[in-house]
Order: structure tokens, then C-alpha cells, then sequence
């Protein structure tokens, strides 16, 4: 409790200069053959028809962003990844909050080996439980002091993206850097809180909430337009698409002065939570075990032989709790053949 009577916290933010990873990871000799400066199109056949979309260079946004930046320009794609992490269940509940950067520039190959170190750490949020604030107000205070430490933790690429900096790179030449935000991979109640929205909404594009999953087209978030309602209702106004764009109360979000940045188009599937346990295991496990029954189900993974490198579900699905994403795709693998003849068939 401070002299005016009220409950206050301390957090802590651990940061590293962004700028300067992005200096070490383009200019880093163990990448020499694995990093691009310039943006190039790929096709599956001499005619040029079928363009091929593979690592991070070959896709539209780098060849858009490319036109919009003065000629000999090279562009440094970030890529964010953040997790909010808990470390201990059992003693004092301790939870972990880092943010790592990688850049397009790495070829996605070399960018996922553990070894290479191509995605490095360049902080810590704070995760406390904000014990200061009411049950009320705690989870919309813990929104806006993360975007608060993230706009401490970025800011460096501010003045980056829109004056470049020199750097030297893995060939020896020195070339002057735009490093813009391209990608930020996260889990979807995270990309939620980037995108300033409730959960029960689309992070990426308009749709309503309860039309989410039916077959339509939907316009996606313009960052512009969100800025600007935000503002709005910063003022006391009430404008409208605040509730229609199921819209929160953080007024300054992060990615708002990063130049040539749509953190709309940055949102990457989450392939966890999304896929693997969303559309397969609550939904398509979910209606086939309705459909079968637990036990014919169980009884038919109990069934099958051992095989190398194929999990042997022994006591079936019905008895595992905690279900990794390991777990999912071992299911996945032998799914298929299991249902077959699971139900029979009327003509």
C-alpha cells in the first residue's frame, strides 16, 4: 500500500534490444547459406500458372512490402512468437511469460532446428497475478499491461522500420535493414489479447460470434480502423463497431506505431489448439464417439498390433485426461481405418 491508501505491485520486464538480435541472426556466418535478402516467386511448371509458395521470400506480402520501401531495400520479416508459460502447479503456482524473434530472412529448414539458434529470447513479460486490482478489473489491467510491456519491449523497431538501419550481413555487405513485423505465432486467447478483442471473437477478420464456423466470407480487421475506434472510445464516445467488433478497452495496443506492420494478416493457425484438439478432438472425436460409443471405440484402439513408431492406445481414449498434441496425432494416424465399418451401413 502506497502513502495515498492504495495496493500497488511491482513487475518486472526483462528485455533485449530487438534491433540488435535481428543485427546477430542476419549477420551470423553459420547462416551464410540459408539466409535471403530479396524477395523471389517460384513456379511448379515452365508456363509460370502454378506459383509455388514455400518459405517466407516466396509469398505476396514480402513482394508488396518490397514496393512500398525505397529502392536497395532489404527487408528483415520479424517473427514473435509468445506463451504464457506455467512452470510450477504445486508450489507457489509460478508462471513464465517469454517472447522470442526469428526473421523471415532464415529459411524456415534451418530456422526450426534447435540447434542453430536461429530464434532467440529477447524478454520476459510480467506474469503476476495483479492481486492489487479487483476480481473485476484484474483480467482487463492484465491486457493492458501487456501490451504496455510489449510496446517497452518493440519499441527500438519503431525507429528501425521507418529510417533502417545499416548491418552487416552473412555475405560481408553491409545493407541497410527494414525489420517489420511479419508473423506473430501464439495460441488463440493470445492472439485475442494482441488483437484487442473478446475471445468469443474472430482475432482476424469481422465475423460475428455466433457465425463463426458457417461457410462465409468475412472482411478482415483493418488496424487503422481499430485504432481509430479505440481513440474514440479513449474520448468517452461510444461509437458503435466498439461492441459490434467485439472490441476491449486497450487503447494503446502494442503494434499501433510499428510501420508497414497489420497485425491482422500476422496471426499464424494455431495448429495445437486449433486443429489438432480443436476441429479433431472436441469436434470430429467428439461426434464419432456419440455416434459409435465410447466402448466400441476404445475396444477397436485396444485392438490394434504394435507397430514402431505408432503409439498403442492399450487402455483406449476414454481414460486419458491430459491429451498432448503428440497424442492427437498418434490418433490421427490410425482414425481413419478405425471407424471403418464402425457404423453400419444403410442403403
Amino acid at each position: 500500500m502506497d502513502l495515498h491508501g492504495l495496493l500497488h505491485e511491482d513487475v518486472e520486464l526483462w528485455a533485449w534490444d530487438p534491433v540488435e538480435c535481428i543485427r546477430d541472426l542476419i549477420g551470423n556466418p553459420l547462416f551464410k547459406e540459408h539466409v535471403v535478402y530479396a524477395p523471389a516467386q517460384a513456379y511448379a511448371d515452365h508456363e509460370g500458372l502454378h506459383c509455388v509458395i514455400d518459405d517466407m521470400w516466396t509469398a505476396d506480402w514480402w513482394c508488396d512490402k518490397q514496393k512500398q520501401l525505397p529502392k536497395g531495400a532489404t527487408i528483415a520479416p520479424v517473427i514473435l512468437a509468445s506463451d504464457k508459460t506455467c512452470l510450477s502447479q504445486f508450489r507457489g503456482d509460478k508462471s513464465a511469460w517469454p517472447v522470442y524473434l526469428s526473421i523471415g530472412n532464415i529459411a524456415k529448414e534451418k530456422r526450426r532446428e534447435m540447434s542453430a539458434r536461429a530464434t532467440v529470447l529477447i524478454g520476459y513479460l510480467p506474469a503476476g497475478k495483479l492481486g492489487c486490482f479487483t476480481s473485476d478489473s484484474r483480467s482487463l489491467a492484465s491486457y493492458r499491461l501487456f501490451h504496455h510491456c510489449m510496446s517497452l519491449l518493440l519499441q527500438p523497431l519503431i525507429a528501425a522500420g521507418q529510417d533502417s538501419v545499416e548491418m552487416v550481413c552473412t555475405d560481408s555487405m553491409v545493407r541497410r535493414i527494414y525489420p517489420i513485423l511479419a508473423a506473430y505465432v501464439a495460441d488463440f486467447p493470445e492472439q485475442c489479447l494482441v488483437a484487442c478483442c473478446k475471445e468469443n471473437r474472430c482475432p482476424k477478420c469481422l465475423v460475428a460470434a455466433d457465425e463463426r464456423g458457417d461457410p462465409l466470407s468475412s472482411p478482415m480487421r483493418d488496424p487503422q480502423l481499430i485504432k481509430e475506434i479505440l481513440e474514440k472510445r479513449k474520448k468517452g464516445q461510444h461509437p458503435t463497431e466498439f461492441e459490434d467488433f467485439g472490441l476491449c478497452t486497450v487503447y494503446s495496443p502494442f503494434w499501433a506505431n510499428l510501420p508497414h506492420t497489420d497485425i491482422f494478416l500476422a496471426f499464424m493457425p494455431d495448429l495445437l489448439h486449433q486443429l489438432h484438439k480443436g476441429v479433431f478432438k472436441d469436434h470430429l472425436v467428439k461426434w464419432c464417439l456419440e455416434i459409435v460409443g465410447e466402448a466400441k471405440i476404445d475396444a477397436r484402439f485396444k485392438a490394434i498390433p504394435d507397430f514402431p513408431d505408432l503409439r498403442h492406445f492399450k487402455k483406449g481414449i476414454s481414460a486419458v485426461k491430459q491429451w498432448t498434441g503428440t497424442e492427437h496425432k498418434q490418433m490421427q494416424h490410425v482414425f481413419v481405418g478405425l471407424l471403418a465399418g464402425a457404423v453400419p451401413r444403410y442403403d
